[in-house]
């Protein structure tokens, strides 16, 4: 774990000492807060279920995965982990509102991966650019200095798993 937490370290003062610029602190905010609360996810699932037929079916999934994510990240694993966010750590200021739970895992990057790799498993050709976002997502939590590396990889892992999970039951009906 020690590797782990060094890598951590090394990447968020890097990305703090190197990378920071007004622009992209705008453009991070923006990514970042499309995820607040999952609403773009919920937003994408809610559009699929108005549309109908099999993209009704993928739209349900993605719910059912985010609610399994949420339960799992939220209840589960931040409660009993409880990292300190690397801002909080290190001193460092951030540009966003200070989140008031703990770091590991990444919840805007699980929701993220919970819904891209969902409709992943039910389009493949769409879900290929919702995996993209769902990247682009947790860079910038990263970014923003409220996630560590391993925080942002242990949250893609849970929402791809949440709705692997999701998707299997389903086809167990």
């Amino acid at each position: 774990m020690e590797f782990i937490f060094n890598i951590d370290d090394k990447t968020i003062r890097f990305i703090n000492d190197n990378m920071r610029s007004e622009f992209l602190d705008r453009v991070m905010r923006k990514i970042s807060s499309a995820g607040n609360y999952g609403i773009i996810w919920f937003a994408v699932a809610f559009a699929l279920i108005a549309m109908g037929g099999e993209k009704r079916r993928a739209g349900l999934l993605m719910i059912f995965s985010l609610g399994v994510e949420a339960s799992v990240c939220n209840l589960i694993i931040k409660p009993s982990v409880k990292r300190v966010r690397p801002n909080d750590a290190h001193g460092m200021v951030i540009s966003i509102d200070k989140p008031k739970d703990y770091s590991f895992p990444s919840g805007h990057t699980a929701a993220a991966f919970a819904a891209a790799y969902s409709l992943y498993l039910s389009d493949k050709k769409k879900g290929r650019g919702l995996l993209l976002c769902a990247a682009v997502m947790g860079f910038s939590r990263v970014y923003l200095l409220v996630h560590y590396p391993f925080d942002v990889i242990a949250g893609a892992a849970l929402g791809m798993i949440s709705a692997g999970f999701v998707h299997r039951k389903s086809e167990e009906r």
